[in-house]
Parts: structure tokens; sequence; C-alpha cells
């Protein structure tokens, strides 16, 4: 997507990111430097009339850095004279990014709440795998929600980011009838279609991984999460999502009010005025599958066009339907939701755009997508989804809205 100023000017370009090598980074991080170097702008904002003053000169302030295996970038109109103050909540901002992904939501970092919890749980499914003959007859093991035979689920006392994750995880895992499930780590580890030497798995590979996937081995108590033996939390098609709702409030409580997040695919701004534009981009054509004019709110594409790997001649892409444990046979080859907030500031669906996002591709074809659009709208909470954009695979673009 092409993201720009209110003015019209471009300011910044990015797609949906791949995790990248250290090398990959520190060049993208360079060249970033230095476009944001020579790209900041200056304008007179419209104050409705009076003289213009240095003091009144909009200055845009960049801010950049990488996190949840992609580049941020953080992008903020100020004063002149709040410039200084505004780069520094963007520092921090960036800050609170890292500190998330480290406490919180890393699945592949142990030291983390996510990646602590699924280590303990890998750990369980190996111990169980090895002694598997003794444990046959064992009182405690029973028939899971999917028919597979395991160990009781394990609990774990969550904290409230995570707590938050997992009910929102389960919500659309019932919304997408299973399509959307928080437990597909398995399979996506399986498929690591970003790893340089990356095969194509065994189908018995598939079936065992598979057999681990299932949301409706998971339950929530308040802050406790029950889940079944060797099963693994995967808040990727939401993290980012509820990480943008954690800016927008950050900079709300900061006064920061003027600001584009691009956040790897996942976008908000706020404070547009006339509005921000934002163009979609078409990845078959190299061209625009609309613009969308937006002042505050949520724009975040998944697709299966960027991250994934060619093999005997197939594309093995990162979306994973949970029902086949294959990459999805899907028509989609790119979603994007817009989430219109100025018509509810306080909507609590307006950043689970980037599950609904994921939801439409695995919608696999225009009526699967059009019957999960109305399924929506039926909800009296998502009056705020104002449009959803498709970019078929035979390059055709349809947009509910």
């Amino acid at each position: 997507m092409k993201f720009r100023s209110r003015d019209g000017k471009n300011i910044f370009s990015d797609q949906y990111k791949t995790p990248l090598s250290e090398r990959k980074r520190l060049l993208i991080g360079i060249l970033l430097f230095l476009l944001f170097l020579f790209a900041i702008i200056f304008r007179q904002p419209d104050r409705g009339g009076g003289a213009d003053t240095s003091s009144d000169t909009e200055i845009t302030v960049y801010k950049t850095g990488y996190c949840f295996d992609t580049v941020i970038t953080l992008t903020a109109y100020t004063s002149q004279g709040e410039s200084g103050r505004a780069a520094q909540i963007l520092e921090d901002a960036l800050l609170l990014c890292q500190e998330y992904e480290a406490t919180y939501l890393d699945r592949f970092d142990e030291e983390s709440e996510v990646g602590a919890i699924n280590a303990a749980q890998r750990q369980e499914s190996d111990a169980g795998a090895s002694g598997a003959e003794e444990d046959e007859a064992s009182d405690d093991r029973v028939d899971d929600a999917n028919g597979n035979t395991g160990n009781a689920g394990h609990s774990y006392e969550l904290s409230e980011v995570c707590r938050d994750l997992v009910e929102i995880g389960l919500y659309y895992y019932h919304v997408s009838d299973g399509a959307f499930d928080l437990t597909i780590t398995p399979l996506s580890d399986l498929w690591n279609v970003t790893d340089e030497d990356f095969t194509v798995p065994a189908a018995e590979q598939v079936a065992e991984a598979k057999a681990l996937v299932g949301s409706d081995s998971v339950t929530l108590s308040g802050n406790v999460l029950t889940i079944g033996a060797g099963q693994q939390l995967n808040f990727g098609g939401i993290a980012k999502g509820y990480m943008c709702e954690t800016l927008r409030q950050y900079f709300i409580e900061k006064g920061l009010l003027h600001v584009i997040v691009n956040l790897g695919g996942n976008v908000f701004v706020m404070g547009g005025g006339d509005g921000y534009t934002v163009a979609v981009a078409n990845p078959l054509s190299g061209d625009y599958a609309a613009t969308v004019v937006l002042s505050d709110g949520y724009v975040v594409t998944s697709g299966i066009y960027e991250r994934g790997q060619e093999a005997d001649g197939v594309w093995y892409h990162h979306i994973i339907n949970p029902s086949t444990g294959y990459p999805a046979d899907t028509e989609i080859v790119s979603a994007t939701v817009v989430m219109d907030t100025a018509v509810d500031q306080d909507s609590d669906v307006a950043w689970h755009s980037d599950a609904l996002s994921t939801m439409f591709v695995l919608a696999k074809t225009q009526k699967g997508a059009d019957v999960l659009w109305q399924r929506l709208k039926e909800k009296e909470d998502y009056d705020v989804l104002s449009q959803v954009i498709l970019v078929m695979e035979d390059g055709t673009v349809v947009t509910f809205q």
C-alpha cells in the first residue's frame, strides 16, 4: 500500500512484510533512514484564516524501527515547536512495541508469555510422544473435541494482554467456522515458507501437525487458559492489530493526535481532517486496486502473494487452512479491510481488521467473501466496517461497501 499526507503528497510506501535476515534488516533500516531524511515535508495547515507565523508551520516527523518481524513506520504531524516532543513520543512508541513483543507476544522467544506457554506445551507433547505406549492405558488420557486422543489439557494464568488476544481469537474462530484458529502453530511451523531451505512436508507430517490444531480444545475462564495437550498458541493474525490499537490509545494519552502508523501492512490513521489518502496495491498488476480516503481508522491487507515460495511449479504461501493442513486454496490473492472509526471513536472491533483480512482470504471465493461480509454487517458493532477490497486471482477487483 502507498500512503499519502493530508495534502496528497506521497509520504512512504510499504507492503505486507516477510521475516528478514539481519543483513536485509540493516539495509532496509539504512534505506528508510535516508528516505525519511530527505522526505520531511513542511506545509501550512488550514487554520480558518489569520496570518501564518513560523510557529504555525506544520512539520512531519518520522520514526522507523523493526518489530514483529516487520518494519514499523510512525509518522506524526505537529508544529515546529512541538516536533522534538513528537519525535520523543514516536521513539517511545517504538520501544513500547518492542516491550510488548518481548514480554507477551513473541512465540519464538521462551522469555515472552506466549513463548513460554508454547515451550511448555512442546515439552509436554515430546514427553507424551516418547512415552505413548506406557500412557496408552492411563486414565488421564481423553478424547479431545477433534477426536484426537491425548493427555488432558493444561491450564495457564494469563496476563490481561494475552487474555484479550485469546478471547478475540476464540471469538473469530467461531465467527469463521474454524477457519481462523489460534492453535495453528504446529502447521505454521511445518509450512515455514520463509525458510531458505523450505521443502514441501510429507502428508504424514501434515496429518501429525494437524492433529494438534483445533480451538475447540481451548477454553478461557477469567484469566485462566486451558489448552489441549501439545497445542500451541499463535497470535499472528491479531497481535499487530492489537499493537496498533495500543499505540492509538498511547498517542491519545500523550496528546499526539495527527498520526499514521504502518506496522507491516497494518495501518491506522488518526486526526486526518479532510482525510488521508491510502492507495491499496494490486499485487498482480503493480497498479492500485483502489484508493481509500480516511481521517481516522484502520486499513489492513492480508495476502498470499508475498510470503511464500514456489516448489515444483506450485506457490506455497503462509496462510494455512486448518481444516486441510495445507496453504489455503483460495481465489482471493489479497484482502484489504477498512475500518472507519470516525463513525465510532470508541469501537471495540476496529482493530480486529487484522483478523478479518485473514478471514476474507480464507473465504476462498467472491461468494464466500460476500457471505462473510453480510454476516459481519448484520452485527451491530460492525458499523465501522466500511469496505473490503479483494484482488482475485484473475486480476479483477471486488469491493464490498
